[in-house]
């Protein structure tokens, strides 16, 4: 027993001098209010003892930064097609009866992409969740888990469909997030309330409606009605609103038009100042040897100071009406940038829908879309390019949708045309027409069908774009399409 106690004394002895031997480590708790370190630096090993074995006691690993969480592994997974081909679906159809017709048509054709509606045109959730946003659901999908299984089982790309600003639902049920009208909740001609993009609690419930939908699997979101009202500006100064945090602010376009203007100004005054000198230098020769070709080198002198004081920068235009059309495109940009930011843990492509004819406008700050702004926060733009929904003349086509492939095909130009002013232009994924536009009036729309469709998608295939998805608002689409001409 003594033996035995010597020996354990002589142990202790060894590892309280290695442990001596070794750099002391002081282990510092971070403040409440600091963020620990996202980087944690390997310990450098003290040296064994050679006589006796040390069992190292491994130190539990930090709880991860938000940074250093794992990344999102979602329920569902999904792999990109060879290029999106889809159809729209309801909240009603993805949980009703026609979903079975809807699966055969893409199971036996070469679409392959859904894009299902998970907060509709009204404002509802199309299932039931939990939480917050419970008051929300409506019971259209009954099952968005066993959904999203069956979208895998058939390999269907699924995006979401998030309608934005158009919200009568949550303007009913707050009156500070939408316009109001005297004491009343503004309507559009279709009964329709939106919610303000000026408000940044409009955009969370939006963003938070998308969360959803990325928690379900959905690969997409996509963000429809991300404006303000059509026609807004000419309601905005009899509608009552907020404008939240743009209250006080200076539209991004004023910060960059000054600068412009005052760049240009100072070159046009260094180059006034040059040619207005050699102006009066030929004036001094010419008075002193009047001769034909001293005059000349005046007049000349005269006549490019002339020209060049017509082309002098002009001042832009910072009134006040200029300033709320430039909040408004600074307030959808600013959401779309912001959404996106929000939904990078999930890895899920963005998209916006987006009117066709503001590729063709420098802006539609009435509605507050600028068309590469929005393009330059995006993973997908697709554009609503119906031939339908262009007034007659448009493009220099008498009778636009009697005219798809023309249509499609004269967009594609325009839309090319904006994308080369973008540094890294975003996929393009067109809406196009699966619809007869009966309401157009007669001699105005032809019936849409297989011709008529093969038309936009062929048009669509000539210009180098192999994506789309088609429309239909009942969800019944042509037989006997050529999918991929």
């Amino acid at each position: 027993m003594k033996k035995q106690g010597r020996l354990c004394m002589m142990l202790l002895l060894l590892l309280t001098m290695s442990a001596c031997s070794s750099e002391n480590v002081v282990v510092n708790s971070p403040a409440p209010s600091e963020q620990p370190s996202t980087t944690v630096p390997e310990p450098t090993p003290a040296p064994l003892p050679s006589v006796s074995p040390v069992v190292v006691i491994p130190t539990p690993a930090p709880t991860p930064a938000p940074s250093q969480a794992p990344s999102f592994d979602p329920p569902v997974h999904f792999t990109y097609p060879d290029a999106v081909r889809g159809i729209y679906v309801t909240g009603w159809s993805a949980g009703g009866e026609r979903m079975t017709k809807l699966l055969s048509l893409l199971d036996h054709t070469d679409l392959n992409a859904m894009v299902i509606d998970i907060k509709d045109d009204d404002g509802y959730i199309t299932f039931k969740p939990k939480g917050n946003l419970a008051e929300f659901g409506q019971p259209y999908i009954k099952d968005p888990q066993a959904l999203m299984k069956t979208l895998e089982e058939h390999k269907i790309y699924p995006i979401a469909r998030i309608v934005s600003f158009k919200d009568t639902v949550l303007a009913k049920k707050r009156a500070d997030l939408t316009y109001l009208d005297g004491n009343s909740t503004w309507r559009n001609s279709n009964g329709d309330s939106f919610i303000n993009p000026f408000l940044k609690e409009s955009w969370d419930h939006n963003v938070e409606v998308a969360k959803l939908a990325a928690e379900l699997g959905f690969k997409e979101i996509q963000f429809d009605y991300v404006r303000f009202p059509e026609g807004f500006e000419s309601r905005d100064k009899v509608l009552t609103y907020s404008m939240g945090d743009y209250k006080d602010k200076k539209p991004t376009k004023f910060i960059q038009d000054e600068q412009d203007y005052a760049e240009a100004t100072k070159k046009y005054q260094d180059e006034l100042s040059s040619l207005e000198k050699k102006l009066t230098d030929a004036t001094n020769t010419y008075n002193s040897a009047q001769t034909d070709e001293n005059k000349k080198a005046m007049d000349d002198a005269q006549k490019s100071v002339s020209n060049l004081k017509k082309a002098a920068p002009h001042t832009p235009d910072f009134s006040d009406k200029a300033r709320l059309t430039q909040l408004r495109v600074d307030a959808v940009s600013d959401f779309v940038a912001y959404a996106k930011e929000q939904l990078k843990p999930y890895q899920v492509h963005v998209s916006v829908d987006i009117f066709g004819y503001s590729a063709t406008l420098p802006e539609a700050p009435g509605i507050g879309q600028n068309f590469n702004r929005i393009s330059s926060s995006v993973d997908v733009i697709s554009s609503m390019i119906y031939p339908s929904h262009w007034s007659n003349g448009y493009f220099g086509i008498s009778k636009p949708d009697k005219e798809p492939y023309n249509l499609v095909t004269a967009y594609m130009k325009a839309e090319k045309e904006k994308f080369a002013g973008l540094k890294t232009p975003p996929l393009s994924r067109p809406w196009i027409q699966d619809f007869t536009a009966s309401w157009l009036g007669a001699g105005n729309y032809i019936p849409y069908g297989k011709a008529e469709v093969d038309a936009q998608i062929k048009a669509l295939n000539d210009a180098g774009v192999h994506e789309y998805l088609i429309w239909n608002a009942n969800n019944s689409y042509s037989e006997g399409v050529t999918y991929i001409p």
